[in-house]
């Protein structure tokens, strides 16, 4: 095609140019994440479970004190503790019938 919608296009294109090279060098690389994955939102059920069985290493506690403790959902502590669980920040103990969390130790690596 030519005529006035090919110099409509070339400018447009011309336009989009110079706005990315003006772009910030993250937007170019591609989307900046604003929550990326294993990183702890300040203020979230996960930090305040974390904090809660750091600042408490020689006990254990039972979900539904966690629960109390730190004021958070059940549904929001059961992810908190499923998430910590699997990057090994807590540690899971069995009794006979019921589940108690601990804060994993550092020093040992353990998980």
């Amino acid at each position: 095609m030519s005529g006035p919608l090919s110099s409509g296009t070339a400018w447009l294109t011309q336009q989009l140019l110079g706005a990315a090279a003006k772009a910030p060098a993250a937007i170019q690389a591609g989307c900046v994440n604003p929550r990326p994955p294993g990183v702890i939102r300040p203020g979230s059920a996960t930090e305040a479970v974390l904090q809660l069985l750091r600042e408490n290493p020689k006990r254990q506690f039972y979900r539904i004190t966690i629960i109390q403790r730190t004021g958070c959902t059940r549904k929001a502590v059961d992810w908190a503790l499923l998430y910590l669980k699997a990057q090994g920040l807590i540690c899971l103990h069995l009794d006979a019938d019921r589940m108690r969390y601990s804060a994993a130790d550092r020093k040992r690596g353990e998980r």
